[in-house]
């Protein structure tokens, strides 16, 4: 059974080094209900880093939870309002920051967590979404009206994929299992030449 504690020990070893050297953080991405805020948070503790929630940035700046904010502004006010706090955000080295669902429909914010994060894309079938999601209509999911969540899948999907370092599946229950995973695609990611990296 892998063990998210020795898999952190190697991470530390094989690339803290290289981290450090290249100011690097992890963000991850993903449709709602993806895990980015569970899985982060058990990221970043193993890995001795802090955790930053994006849409925890969000309800205290605006002093409201994000339907609120969709019921009385819409879907592309909160849009905006992650593009203005993400654009700007100053994301410290060590730092696992999970985001909004909706991020990678602002290139500049995008643009702004790239130059100092690998972007992570955690992956998750549309059934098993659905399955974790039961209060869609008071999640705060900034969508068109009507939008299926079949749909919003299919649009987010190809974004998700643009924006991505790393992609990782999470159809699995065992989040510890997930996390391991993602230590040794970083791993592996970070031994990897990116010179040619043209982000």
């Amino acid at each position: 059974m892998l063990r998210t504690s020795i898999s952190a020990n190697n991470v530390r070893k094989n690339f803290f080094k290289e981290i450090d050297e290249q100011s690097r953080s992890i963000a991850l991405i993903g449709m709602p209900g993806a895990g980015k805020s569970t899985i982060g948070k058990l990221l970043a503790k193993s890995l001795g880093w802090h955790f930053v929630d994006t849409d925890d940035k969000i309800r205290l700046h605006a002093g409201l939870c994000l339907q609120d904010i969709l019921n009385q502004s819409g879907y592309l006010y909160l849009r905006e309002l992650e593009e203005k706090l993400l654009s700007k955000m100053q994301i410290n080295s060590r730092t696992v920051v999970a985001t909004g669902g909706s991020i990678v429909y602002s290139q500049k914010a995008m643009r702004h967590i790239s130059k100092t994060t690998v972007i992570i894309y955690l992956r998750v079938p549309v059934p098993i979404l659905m399955n974790r999601i039961h209060d869609f209509d008071n999640r705060g999911i900034a969508c068109e009206p009507n939008q299926t969540f079949e749909d919003l899948f299919t649009e987010r999907n190809l974004l998700y994929q643009k924006y991505s370092d790393l992609c990782i599946d999470c159809d699995k229950s065992d989040i510890e299992k997930t996390v391991a995973e993602i230590s040794i695609q970083l791993c592996d990611y970070f031994r990897t030449d990116r010179s040619d990296d043209t982000r």
